[in-house]
């Protein structure tokens, strides 16, 4: 198995890219290497601090940089030698079978869509983030790729989700919840109401509307929501994680009694801590295109870029595309046999 990583994108890049690859590697299996993407001169630089086994690591050489702040619709044509467009180019080319990037999350996902192209019967492919809870868990789908959709939009992000709950979190029956304004089935605008009715018919183990209130308390195991308000709600669940910490760390501080027993509070607060880190879950993979594309945060450190490689590897060796496809598939069969029902 061989993974491209941008080596170039991030605001930690390129020290923190690298470091994130080599420390992938001593815990990845000895069959999966790595190609890393990059201007050569900062490639050389950078891997010279780390020994390495050269079968595993290959470094490709890309001329330009895509920013952070650069309009993703023309990098094709304006940048077509910066490093996330060569590393996307791996997979299509198939010389890679899945890339990661903590780059321009709209380059990214423009290179993808173009290159790679969708799955047969996707209309809009969607970014699923998983967000730790203290009970575990959700995957947000979309997440931020897509702001205006369609009810059917929806239905799709939900299969697709479906098939990564099943496949990469190893949920049997997993439960697809529709975030909505209230749980009752007429609650919600047109998109909402409309969603929950193809959901209701189409989609294995919908449960209905969710509340926002209720994603922390273990409502449902998917949810989905168009990508405006899932990016909304992703941003919101990440100030409250980090501050939430810093916040209970400070209280303790400000009590004899609760700064004499920090040491005992201690392991526990390291537990919290890491089940509500979201650098422990890598990155986020973008359902509906022909290829393995996992989205890691714009500020990853080495650690996050380590574990969004160790989600690439784990997309490619459970098959994770060939899933989504046979799960559209289906769901196309199931629309046709009901528009030539109802006509």
């Amino acid at each position: 198995m061989r993974i491209a990583l941008d080596v170039m994108g991030g605001d930690n890049a390129p020290a923190e890219m690298v470091k994130g690859a080599f420390e992938f590697l001593q815990t990845a299996d000895e069959s999966v290497s790595l190609i890393l993407v990059g201007q050569e001169p900062v490639l050389m630089a950078e891997v010279a601090i780390y020994p390495f086994d050269e079968s595993r690591v290959r470094l490709l050489a890309a001329e330009d940089v895509v920013g952070m702040d650069e309009k993703p619709a023309k990098i094709l044509k304006t940048k077509p030698d910066s490093s996330i467009v060569r590393a996307v180019q791996l997979v299509r080319d198939h010389e890679a079978d899945g890339v990661v990037s903590a780059g321009n999350t709209g380059a990214l996902l423009t290179s993808a869509l173009l290159l790679l192209e969708r799955i047969p019967g996707v209309r809009r492919p969607a970014i699923a983030t998983f967000i730790p809870t203290a009970k575990g868990g959700f995957l947000l789908c979309d997440a931020g790729a897509n702001v205006d959709v369609r009810a059917s939009d929806l239905v799709q992000f939900a299969i697709m989700a479906r098939a990564y709950a099943v496949h990469e979190m190893h949920i049997k029956q997993p439960r697809i919840g529709l975030l909505n304004i209230g749980a009752e089935p007429g609650k919600g605008n047109e998109l909402t109401i409309r969603a929950y009715a193809q959901m209701s018919e189409q989609v294995d183990g919908f449960i209905g509307n969710v509340e926002s209130r209720d994603l922390f308390a273990d409502a449902a195991d998917v949810v989905v929501c168009d990508g405006f308000v899932g990016n909304v709600l992703l941003k919101l669940s990440e100030g409250i994680i980090i501050n939430l910490t810093q916040w209970v760390k400070y209280e303790l501080m400000q009590h004899p009694i609760s700064l004499v027993s920090l040491p005992l509070l201690r392991p526990a607060l390291n537990k919290l801590r890491q089940a509500l880190d979201w650098e422990e879950h890598g990155g986020s993979p973008l359902l509906g295109v022909n290829g393995v594309v996992i989205v890691a945060h714009g500020s990853s450190s080495a650690k996050a870029i380590k574990n969004a490689l160790h989600a690439a590897q784990d997309s490619v060796q459970n098959n994770l595309i060939v899933a989504i496809r046979d799960g559209i598939a289906e769901h196309m069969e199931i629309t046709e046999e009901r528009h030539v029902v109802t006509t």
